[in-house]
């Protein structure tokens, strides 16, 4: 069977989603589409909005054919560590074919790749006055003259060099981004596809009648019912400040991605009177202008779950394939690359497993129950695979 991958967040599944599944079976001839989903938090350091087994719903009923998680230890970074550990998990699968969007798709970014600078040369250029993105995309357009400034742009190149630098047998395909660019906030009432961003504020608006032309009837239910939706701000604060009132400065600095003083910064704002109120003007009161908003967010994130430099390097030693969801094709797909697959293939988590290999993902998910206040629903322990039937091709 011949597999395509694509790496997505679904926060939430909408039908610009629908389309890239359509394209990616139209560009490579595959018989199984392969999502790889972050979980329970996403890239910027964000709950997302629905659960992983909401969005492997949606995805399942709607093209996808095997769904498996993106860990938090990839999930949360940024691209280049992002992209690296996406396609780390499609090359342990087999696949040989990769669709991603782009906002300039006729761009060759496997060339682009092997000309770029490395992450290292880039922070290298950085000064104290820009942020890493800043100061890696004027090196790479000034050694290559292309101008990487947009959002799938960047992840784009991103899985280019994990391909180089892995030796990937992975064949890369960028379709153009349609209709809505990355960052629109908003559409008109005749668009069919629109933006992630721009459905999420809308439904923070409460304008849920906004989005019914954007959305499948899967994604517009789980809305309708807000059973199962999160609106983290309010509650991630004072969980936050109790974390740095009660953290040494010392242990704080142990933090993934705490540096440069940071932790200090972080402790003295904690304990402020009266201090930031809500949750976007304490990130404010302690970023720089060598940090851009998202990456603050990605820091605040791994200060609440507490884990240290060496947990994420340790973690990222050990990957493994945890399925979310299949459909008869993705079953039928797992079951033949089951003996190949260079990772290992997890379906159901015991209490060992919370304690060793899924360790951060399983309280990654115990943060979500509570910022969503779903405490009845388990996020990892005991939960099988979602099955959705495959749809006859008519």
């Amino acid at each position: 069977m011949k597999a395509v991958g694509i790496v997505t967040e679904y926060n939430p599944f909408h039908n610009g989603h629908i389309y890239h599944i359509q394209q990616a079976k139209k560009e490579t001839g595959a018989d199984v589409v392969v999502a790889i989903m972050s979980g329970n938090f996403v890239q910027r350091g964000e709950p997302a909005l629905f659960d992983k087994w909401t969005r492997t719903q949606a995805a399942l009923e709607n093209g996808v054919d095997l769904v498996i998680e993106l860990p938090i230890f990839y999930a949360v970074q940024p691209s280049h560590l992002f992209a690296e550990g996406a396609v780390k998990l499609l090359a342990a699968l087999g696949v040989k074919d990769m669709v991603f969007g782009s906002e300039h798709a006729d761009v060759d970014f496997l060339s682009l790749a092997k000309q770029a600078p490395s992450v290292t040369q880039g922070k290298e250029s950085q000064d104290k006055n820009q942020t890493f993105a800043s100061a890696y995309a004027n090196l790479l357009e000034t050694e290559t003259g292309f101008k990487l400034e947009d959002p799938n742009d960047i992840l784009a190149l991103g899985y280019a060099k994990a391909v180089v630098a892995l030796s990937a047998d992975i064949k890369l395909h960028a379709i153009q981004r349609v209709t809505a660019g990355y960052h629109d906030t908003m559409f008109s009432d005749t668009q069919t596809i629109a933006s992630a961003s721009a459905i999420r504020l809308a439904l923070h608006k409460n304008k849920l009648e906004k989005i019914q032309n954007v959305v499948p009837d899967v994604t517009l239910k789980n809305v309708q019912s807000m059973n199962n939706t999160i609106d983290f701000e309010e509650k991630f604060l004072p969980l936050l400040k109790y974390r740095l009132i009660t953290d040494t400065v010392g242990q704080l600095s142990q933090i993934y991605q705490m540096a440069e003083g940071l932790e200090h910064r972080l402790a003295t704002i904690a304990v402020s009177e009266p201090g930031p109120q809500n949750y976007q003007n304490f990130i404010k009161s302690v970023k720089s202008k060598r940090y851009t908003f998202a990456r603050m967010q990605r820091t605040l994130l791994y200060t609440l779950l507490n884990v240290k430099v060496d947990q994420m390097q340790s973690a990222m030693q050990e990957p493994y394939l945890r399925v979310l969801g299949f459909t008869d094709v993705g079953q039928q797909y797992l079951n033949g690359i089951k003996k190949t697959a260079t990772l290992p293939l997890i379906s159901k988590v015991d209490q060992n497993l919370t304690k060793t290999n899924l360790r951060l993902d399983f309280k990654a998910g115990k943060l979500w129950q509570m910022l969503a206040n779903n405490a009845g629903q388990q996020q990892d322990v005991a939960r099988k695979p979602i099955y959705v039937a495959s749809k006859k091709q008519i």
